[in-house]
């Protein structure tokens, strides 16, 4: 969804291979979902070789497999247009629904709109706001199917809090059944730029946003987003 004519002006659109992006270390910027899914495409890669040798006929296995895991890791660029009075959806998936809740955090109610990725979506998160990372706080919890609501408040999750010129924000990465592992690149007392990659989880999830109540949310259940450059609510 686009802002309103009337929008406050865009901010410089930047390309994302520019953010986070250190070239002397292969775990930043765009490798590190690449090397997030090393432990799960070497030993694949591997087994295609030996297969390719020994069982030809059952090389395909490994090799379509290796292929469908490496498609879960991808991580497209893309032009972030950083809008100061605008919030960019932190994830690729589908609106499950939009709901006002109290965040434990801020001590305040706030409007929460969940995400729901499924395996085929983009995995990596991104910063829906610039500001700063005050807190984060991991919650132990099952594995339940991510496109429920019992998920978004009973599984293993990562909250990760930020402030912003905007007022403070919660973005929640959530495991679902088959995701069984969070990642964040974001620590406490980062400046995170609206559009940085800021983690991911692998294998399809759940991912929660909250923010003011005060902000007009420009999605709904049902609606498509993609991380980085959908506009989820605006001032």
């Amino acid at each position: 969804m686009e802002p309103p004519a009337d929008a406050a002006p865009e901010r410089p659109r930047i390309a994302t291979h520019q953010l986070n992006l250190n070239p002397s270390r292969w775990n930043t910027g765009r490798w590190r979902p690449l090397t997030e899914g090393y432990g799960f495409l070497a030993p694949l890669a591997a087994a295609t070789l030996v297969a390719a040798r020994t069982m030809p006929l059952l090389a395909p296995v490994p090799a379509i497999l290796g292929g469908l895991i490496a498609l879960a890791f991808r991580d497209p660029e893309r032009d972030i247009q950083q809008r100061a009075s605008a919030v960019l959806s932190p994830a690729d998936g589908r609106v499950l629904r939009v709901s006002v809740e109290f965040d434990e955090h801020w001590q305040i109610e706030m409007t929460e709109v969940a995400i729901f990725l499924a395996l085929q979506d983009v995995h990596v998160q991104r910063i829906p706001l610039t500001g700063k990372v005050v807190a984060q706080v991991r919650k132990a919890g099952g594995y339940k199917p991510a496109m429920t609501e019992a998920a978004t408040h009973g599984n293993n999750q990562l909250a990760t809090y930020i402030q912003t010129d905007l007022g403070p924000c919660t973005v929640t990465q959530i495991s679902g059944l088959v995701a069984r592992r969070i990642v964040t690149w974001s620590q406490v007392g980062d400046h995170v730029e609206q559009g940085d990659r800021m983690g991911m989880i692998k294998f399809g999830s759940q991912v929660t946003l909250r923010l003011p109540t005060s902000m007009r949310v420009l999605v709904a259940a049902g609606d498509r987003v993609t991380g980085g450059l959908t506009v989820i609510a605006e001032v």
